[in-house]
């Protein structure tokens, strides 16, 4: 890292700083009860100054994951972990199981008929959508937002359930329902305001973004989600000989 107050994304130094020390606690490579490397060391490491590495304290131990100790050093707390990690699966009937049965708390952004969102280029767009922008909860914890696109004639037939379920298992138990065509696609990126505010998260702290289509027979998009995640709750399984 530079000693330039901003990387060149713009986000703070600290902020970088934070970051990776919280993600160390987190993997458990300094455990609750361990003291942090000095000041000085960290400072040699992400070759920043003081003052950044105590801004970057500060953030950790407002989150109840530091507490600094005059003479002593930085002491790591005892702390929880995401309780439920979600997998990024990579087929379809996997990511129904996933969600089968799970009853998170939901709570309602926005709710009403609209188009598709613009750069959507696998599939051909259903003449109207109903969209349902919420954000999902388990245990008090805020993981994800979602903004749902259902196109309207299969929202119209599964509108109670689809309000209050998750929908994917909702969709796939549809008879009626034939999905020929399914994608996943997945970035990981940086969190902005709007994120944060619904997501409990700092600016600047990882997440992901995944878009996910399901197509009918005749290429119609019969269901769309852009889905913005807690960095911490993803966690991405594959089996490479599969």
């Amino acid at each position: 890292m530079s000693q330039q107050r901003f990387r060149r994304d713009g986000t703070p130094l600290y902020m970088t700083v934070a970051e990776v020390l919280r993600q160390r606690i987190l993997r458990g490579v300094w455990k609750p009860g361990q003291f942090l490397p000095t000041i000085e060391a960290l400072m040699k490491e992400f070759m920043v100054a003081r003052v950044t590495v105590r801004d970057a304290v500060k953030i950790l131990e407002a989150e109840g994951l530091l507490d600094p100790r005059r003479g002593r050093g930085t002491m790591v707390l005892p702390h929880q972990p995401p309780t439920r990690p979600l997998s990024v699966v990579t087929s379809l009937s996997q990511l129904v199981d996933l969600y089968r049965g799970d009853v998170p708390d939901l709570v309602s952004l926005d709710d009403c008929e609209t188009d598709l969102p613009e750069g959507v280029s696998f599939g051909t767009a259903a003449p109207k959508y109903h969209m349902l922008r919420r954000i999902h909860s388990r245990d008090e914890q805020r993981y994800c937002v979602i903004a749902l696109y259902v196109a309207k004639h299969i929202f119209d037939r599964h509108e109670p359930a689809l309000r209050a379920k998750l929908a994917l298992p909702v969709l796939f138990d549809d008879p009626e329902l034939h999905i020929e065509t399914a994608r996943q696609s997945l970035i990981v990126t940086k969190c902005d305001m709007e994120t944060a505010e619904l997501l409990d998260l700092t600016v600047g702290e990882p997440m992901a973004e995944v878009r996910r289509i399901m197509c009918e027979r005749d290429g119609t998009i019969c269901y769309l989600a852009d889905v913005i995640y807690r960095g911490d709750y993803i966690r991405l399984d594959m089996d490479l000989l599969a």
